[in-house]
């Protein structure tokens, strides 16, 4: 079971209600995790598989919210159209066919923020999404791109960009050689002759899923419009770590709208 350290500080501000300490020593476990710590300062759980939307502190806020009677039934989030689409060219059936995707506007990001959603990501990747095979989610900075996207399969060779954490271009085969993430995960890409990648109208690479997003969209504390990217080989297990991330932003703020998605 993968195991979450959630600040108390953060966590109190997001159940938005008085709790007491020794209530949530003896409730806590209820919620079917194995409680490790807990204290002023911080709770360290252990997340059972079927509960990956504990994985996040807004999720596990969202869940004491509810199982403390705050806020109780199930929450509701609203997301509306935007004006943004997604077009999906049939090259990466083969390669990673499931994706799913969205906007999360207006977000109140920080330091810490912006680590928390980093840290979430990687926790759903590890777990849900099968150490990234099943499910890989890129979060990106929405106003440094142009929509409309595009996802689609490559030469490996054929493009290149500055992956995340790097500060020159690569080809997509010399990220799986030179990038830590690219020679951690290149298993992933095993056998196959072409690579899934996404980009913008002015082709722009946001990400080289399941690897590595690019440097150019890359999160700080002044990004408040995010584009998220999903895909994977199981689109019920996309759709689901698309519902847990954008319900985690909507909980910081964020307004979620839905991208048009058309398979070309």
């Amino acid at each position: 079971m993968p195991s979450v350290e959630f600040d108390m500080g953060d966590l109190s501000h997001l159940m938005g209600c008085p709790y007491d300490l020794e209530e949530l020593r003896e409730r806590i476990p209820m919620l079917g995790v194995d409680m490790e710590r807990l204290d002023e300062e911080k709770i360290v759980l252990e997340v059972f598989p079927n509960r990956p939307d504990l994985l996040s502190v807004e999720g596990f806020a969202r869940a004491l919210r509810g199982f403390l009677g705050a806020e109780p039934g199930m929450p509701e989030y609203s997301a509306v159209d935007s004006d943004v689409t997604l077009y999906v060219d049939p090259s990466v059936d083969a390669v990673r066919p499931a994706v799913s995707t969205g906007l999360v506007l207006g977000v109140d990001l920080d330091d810490y923020t912006v680590k928390s959603v980093m840290d979430m990501q990687e926790k759903l990747h590890l777990t849900h999404g099968r150490n990234r095979l099943k499910v890989a989610i890129g979060v990106h900075d929405l106003d440094k791109v142009e929509p409309p996207f595009t996802y689609k399969a490559v030469d490996p060779d054929s493009v290149s960009f500055v992956a995340l954490d790097m500060d020159e271009e690569m080809t997509l085969s010399e990220i799986l050689e030179k990038h830590p993430k690219g020679r951690d995960y290149a298993w992933t890409l095993e056998g196959k002759s072409k690579y899934p990648l996404f980009v913008d109208s002015r082709d722009n690479v946001l990400s080289f899923p399941p690897i590595i997003n690019g440097e150019l969209t890359r999160l700080t504390p002044n990004t408040r419009n995010l584009f998220l990217d999903l895909t994977g080989n199981d689109q019920h297990a996309v759709d689901v770590a698309c519902n847990i991330i954008s319900t985690s932003l909507a909980d910081r703020g964020g307004k979620i709208e839905r991208v048009r998605v058309e398979r070309v």
